[in-house]
């Protein structure tokens, strides 16, 4: 039966030997879920989730060789042959296929023992390379090393086979081993599997080969090619289409999926951040796509967030399928809910690449959906009524708050939502207000729409009160109100208070985007955080005309935390284009009449600033929890959550929200922040 809104999306195709019911795929990508190369129980339920949302194929990452496998899994062992069944068998179970997609990366060399130094990171020809830090040269492969590399992908697809998988995707893009055989960047050899078309594409044909024999006939043999590598030196679109049709041609592929961005470097192409338009592969897609024949063309086209978007990409014939990976984080149950006409009820992805640069400060989490990657403990369709409706009050209405008055309220919870602005969104939304990050309220659309549909009692235009607070007898409080900047100027550089702080040509960032204070003239932003506020704050000032001038103590205006989400390179281009200065390794000491005593971060040489209209002080932020301290010890539960407890980033706010609306009525749970950090370990929030 058709279907009536999204009939390519949902109607069948076949990937050789394997036939799926609609052509929407959960795209490969790190889940950093695996003990000893085996899949963890936790992976299992994370990927289930996906399939039970209606994926009709689910495509794993995972490592070719058992040394690259940390911190992912890798079929190459046999004896990890059974996680990978129980992975499979979930898959299937669920009603969905599942493909792997080996790779060998170098990025991810692998260890001699655990916490011993690196090994050689294995490449065509000796490459410098830095990947989140760590720079080093490569080793140019020998015979035995490639022969040894097109073995491992065999007998992991071999495991693979042996595990129940319905297919496999070699990995030609990312600047992984295959793709950098094909590229005359990375491949300088002069031997046979270098120098001439034939021999920069031996290597990727052995494999193809090896791994096609090694699948049997039951199991769907692809790869994933990289369209241009955008890399003076590397291959663009035109050698890319006769790598495509010459491999084609061979029939031992398929299909393809087409893709683009070679990692580390291209990382912001291969996760596009919100300050990236969406779909930015279309152009190398297109260009490339007809050199595949008759073999389905997969992609995921970068920051495709909707099914209305995959339906257009399959009506114009750009390809035969399409995935994403990050939208699907954000919402497990994207496709079931657009092929059951309530996509009303589905999140958006907004590509603040949390999923990734969460990873280098040790948490993988998705702002949005709190559950992700806990579907075993948050079981992200399962909220099971309290043993008691409670009266519930939560204060503040950003993300922590929001999530928290969601969460209760489908546990059955009586929830009143106090915000003391006129609008829902809290910190969230003033970054919204910021240029470039519009689609960042997408978040908060969802969660009023959620609350509305829960019929939560949302309450704008309130200043609670410890007295209001009480007067309505609540079981249980939650505290999202949030942070501020410091009027005083306290940073993580100089957690000391800026002498002239108090003048009345010093604001936050808040008082700008609040509307309570228009600059104009001299401006100078005194960023210590190196997020968005700063440098976002900076961006709207240079752009309504001022002179702006950023200091940073740092080398640089974006922090690693920046850095890793791939925004650096948009922020310095947008600060560029509206005309703000930067004065890296900048501090004030004082702040004068109009004047600025400024000193080097790192060299203490002193300088200054003169006929300075308005400072803006975005150093640091502390807690708005004065309602903490009049509430504690007078209500059953008392939870603050999010940078009401401590400010950091704002994932931690919807994933207390979270946790804490769950416990909210138990019994035996803890009554406050303070209770639940000090449980036993085995107790988890």
């Amino acid at each position: 039966m058709t279907h009536p809104t999204y009939p390519k999306v949902f109607s069948p195709i076949r990937l050789g030997p394997v036939a799926l019911d609609n052509r929407f795929y959960a795209s490969p990508h790190l889940v950093p879920y695996s003990v000893g190369g085996s899949p963890t129980p936790a992976y299992v339920d994370y990927v289930r989730a996906r399939v039970e949302g209606g994926c009709g194929l689910v495509v794993a990452s995972m490592a070719g060789y058992h040394r690259t496998a940390a911190p992912v899994a890798c079929p190459q062992p046999g004896d990890n042959i059974p996680g990978f069944a129980a992975l499979a068998d979930a898959v299937h179970d669920a009603g969905g296929k599942i493909f792997g997609q080996p790779w060998y990366h170098w990025g991810q060399p692998g260890w001699w023992q655990p916490m011993s130094p690196r090994v050689p990171a294995l490449s065509p020809s000796v490459s410098q390379y830095d990947f989140s830090g760590f720079r080093a040269s490569t080793r140019a492969m020998s015979t035995a090393d490639i022969d040894r590399v097109i073995r491992s992908f065999a007998e992991s697809t071999a495991n693979l086979r042996r595990a129940g998988f319905d297919g496999v995707m070699m990995h030609a893009s990312h600047g992984t081993v295959m793709e950098q055989f094909l590229s005359p960047y990375f491949n300088r050899r002069e031997d046979a599997y270098g120098g001439s078309f034939d021999g920069r594409l031996r290597f990727v044909m052995e494999t193809l080969e090896a791994v096609r024999e090694a699948a049997g006939g039951n199991m769907a043999v692809g790869i994933r090619l990289n369209c241009d590598e955008l890399l003076q030196g590397g291959y663009g679109t035109e050698e890319a289409r006769a790598y495509l049709a010459h491999i084609a041609a061979s029939g031992l592929i398929d299909y393809v999926d087409l893709d683009v961005a070679v990692e580390p470097d291209q990382l912001w192409m291969g996760m596009p951040p919100v300050l990236l338009e969406k779909h930015p592969y279309k152009p190398y897609v297109e260009a490339v796509r007809d050199a595949a024949g008759d073999v389905p063309v997969l992609s995921v086209l970068g920051r495709l967030t909707t099914i209305g978007e995959a339906e257009a990409a399959l009506e114009s014939g750009l390809c035969d399928m399409v995935g994403a990976a990050r939208a699907l984080i954000a919402e497990p149950d994207l496709v079931r809910n657009a092929r059951e006409g309530r996509e009303e009820r589905s999140r958006t992805c907004i590509a603040c690449n949390w999923c990734i640069g969460g990873m280098h400060e040790g948490t993988q989490s998705c702002p949005v959906n709190p559950a992700a990657w806990r579907e075993s403990a948050l079981n992200p369709n399962s909220y099971p009524a309290a043993p008691k409706a409670c009266k519930v009050i939560v204060v503040g209405a950003g993300p922590g708050g929001l999530e928290a008055a969601r969460v209760a309220a489908l546990r059955g919870h009586h929830v009143q939502l106090w915000e003391a602005r006129e609008t829902l969104g809290g910190a969230l939304a003033l970054w919204a207000s910021l240029p470039g990050r519009e689609f960042f309220a997408k978040s908060i659309e969802w969660w009023e729409s959620e609350l509305q549909r829960l019929a939560v009692d949302v309450r704008t235009g309130v200043q609670a009160t410890a007295t209001d607070i009480l007067a309505e007898s609540p079981d249980a409080v939650v505290l999202a109100t949030g942070a501020l900047h410091n009027r005083q100027g306290q940073s993580n550089f100089r957690d000391n208070p800026i002498p002239g702080c108090e003048q009345p040509f010093v604001c936050l960032p808040e008082d700008i985007l609040l509307g309570a204070v228009e600059p104009v003239g001299r401006v100078v932003v005194l960023d210590a955080e190196g997020t968005n506020a700063g440098v976002g704050v900076a961006e709207v000032l240079g752009r309504r005309g001022c002179e702006v001038t950023l200091l940073t103590p740092a080398f640089a205006p974006v922090s690693s935390r920046v850095q890793v989400a791939e925004e650096t390179r948009f922020i310095m281009q947008r600060l560029y284009e509206a005309g703000v200065a930067i004065r890296p390794r900048t501090y004030i000491k004082a702040i004068g009449q109009h004047r600025l005593d400024l000193f080097d971060a790192y060299t203490g040489e002193a300088s200054s600033m003169d006929a300075v209209d308005t400072v803006v002080l975005a150093t640091g932020r502390s807690p708005v929890s004065d309602l903490e301290s009049a509430l504690d010890g007078r209500v059953p539960q008392l939870f603050p959550v999010g940078d009401a407890a401590a400010a950091r980033h704002w994932s931690a706010a919807s994933y207390e929200g979270h946790i804490f609306a769950r416990l909210i009525g138990e019994p035996g749970a803890p009554g406050s922040l303070s209770e639940a950090y000090f449980m036993p370990r085995e107790w988890q929030p």
